[in-house]
């Protein structure tokens, strides 16, 4: 579960984002919309404690993340939130595998392989379990993605963008698995989006204005 309460955000002092207040059970979605420059991603970075807000909290299961130290959020972040970048990053001298084993790595000091394998099975790519990520489609890249973003069983799953470069073929698919492996994991899914393929299928949407 994550909620929010008067939530500001400045880059710069005359230009101060009042962020909508969310409230997210797990195992359920919201859509954040509207038109670019709104502070969409800005907010996404927020709530997964990438930036510091101004003000407001931010409480994940009962705990507000918005007062923890720089490390103490970074640990929190990668054992507890779990995020799909609009672009996907990955460390481009590792197997698809390894940058999965290296997130669970850096969070819990294990590796647990057997779980990397089993969400790349689920995620219909276990064959390109050993390819380097330059080898893969964006669709591939795209699954990868979300598969890292599970790999720490996270409270919260967050999804910037997630379809914006794909087919509506591969756009289907990546929102099904976003919704369906949240719903297993049960974890609260916020996503970040403009696509009217996704507005058409969720009814819980915050616009921001």
């Amino acid at each position: 579960m994550i909620s929010t309460k008067n939530i500001t955000f400045s880059y710069q002092k005359d230009q101060v984002f009042h962020m909508p207040d969310i409230f997210c059970q797990a195992g359920n979605t919201i859509l954040v919309t509207g038109n670019s420059g709104k502070g969409k991603t800005t907010y996404l970075h927020i709530l997964a404690g990438l930036l510091k807000p101004n003000s407001g909290e931010i409480i994940i299961d009962g705990k507000n993340i918005v007062g923890l130290s720089e490390s103490k959020g970074d640990n929190y972040r990668g054992k507890h939130i779990g995020v799909v970048f609009q672009k996907s990053h990955f460390i481009a001298a590792l197997t698809v595998l390894e940058n999965l084993e290296m997130a669970s790595w850096l969070a819990t000091g294990k590796k647990h392989s057997k779980r990397a394998k089993d969400l790349l099975a689920k995620l219909d790519i276990v064959e390109q379990a050993n390819k380097l990520p330059s080898q893969l489609s964006i669709g591939q890249q795209q699954r990868v993605s979300i598969a890292r973003a599970l790999m720490n069983e996270p409270k919260v799953l967050l999804a910037d963008e997630p379809t914006s470069s794909l087919d509506d073929s591969n756009a289907e698919k990546v929102i099904n698995l976003l919704e369906s492996l949240s719903k297993e994991y049960h974890a609260a899914l916020i996503i970040v989006t403009h696509d009217s393929r996704i507005k058409q299928r969720f009814t819980n949407q915050i616009t921001m204005v």
